[in-house]
């Protein structure tokens, strides 16, 4: 009887050894290649890649002629302060205005008619909306914020970022 458990012994420890010297090559890959996904997709932090477009109208000044319209693009961890907030707070001092809520943002201007695309970003995991504030000439007849939600693992976003005369737009595609 004894000899039938010293017998098995030996495929153990091979098995073992073997499953360990995979698991070893999956740490060594991703070792070299930070960029290979480890775990599910689900539980990855979702991507946003942005395409921003100005119309060949966009903010008409004075003069009535459209002129380049500055705008940043907001990461929230909540939307309330940014709908209740005033134009003048919001473009006076940002984080302030929007207090924790805020998370971080970048500065963008387009001229009338141009198109840039952003490549795709990790978000931060407590972002949970996503804000646009644009700088209308005129911003009492502008609608010149919108904001989109997002969940922040899991997913892969396009988001249109649309300038419209007097409006911004936001449409968001999920991959």
């Amino acid at each position: 009887m004894r000899h039938r458990g010293f017998f098995w012994l030996p495929f153990l420890l091979l098995t073992l050894a073997l499953s360990g010297c995979s698991t070893l090559g999956k740490m060594a890959d991703v070792a070299m290649n930070p960029d290979i996904q480890v775990g599910s997709h689900d539980d990855q932090p979702s991507t946003v890649g942005f395409s921003l477009v100005a119309e060949p109208d966009v903010n008409p000044n004075e003069s009535g002629e459209a002129a380049p319209v500055e705008f940043q693009i907001v990461m929230l961890a909540e939307d309330s302060k940014l709908l209740a907030a005033d134009y003048d707070q919001v473009t006076a001092d940002i984080e302030k205005a929007l207090g924790k809520n805020y998370l971080d943002h970048q500065d963008y201007t387009l001229l009338p008619g141009q198109f840039k695309y952003l490549k795709p970003v990790k978000l931060d995991e407590k972002t949970h909306y996503i804000g646009v504030i644009a700088r209308y000439a005129d911003p009492d007849s502008a609608e010149w914020r919108k904001v989109i939600k997002v969940k922040n693992t899991g997913r892969s976003y396009q988001i249109l970022v649309h300038l419209r005369l007097d409006e911004v737009e936001l449409q968001r595609e999920e991959e």
